[in-house]
């Protein structure tokens, strides 16, 4: 119906086996599709669609003319990370793992390692 929100239903289009695994009998149980949305009118502006395919609408980030965004993007709030630079954090800087951690972060490396050596005999490793 146009002009109305609605939902449609359809059931029992397909069976699909049950739990049991095989086809047909008492395994079998329906499938139900429901299907929800609203109303929305198009309209057709071949100039705009060209201006946004070509990048008309995006903006310098931080005036860098290489780096564009929309102009709804997130990243054009944020004008300052030094505070979450690493080299000036002093939070977590002197923390000292303890045995039981160091013992833990080695098995996870060598876990690590592991895996890399065999990613990389299959022909899957990272290429740095």
């Amino acid at each position: 119906k146009a002009g109305t929100a609605g939902a449609s239903r359809k059931t029992g289009a397909k069976e699909e086996p049950g739990p049991g695994g095989g086809g047909g009998g008492s395994g079998s149980c329906r499938v139900e599709l429901l299907v929800f949305g609203y109303a929305c009118k198009l309209f057709r502006d071949d100039e705009r669609a060209l201006a946004l395919e070509q990048g008309q609408h995006l903006i310098p980030w931080m005036g860098d003319p290489k780096i564009l965004i929309d102009r709804y993007d997130g990243r054009g709030h944020l004008h300052d990370l030094s505070d979450y630079d690493a080299e000036y954090s002093t939070w977590n800087r002197d923390y000292q793992l303890s045995e039981e951690e160091a013992r833990i972060d080695a098995l996870c490396d060598e876990e690590r390692g592991g895996i890399q050596a065999t990613e990389r005999s299959l022909g899957r490793g990272w290429k740095l």
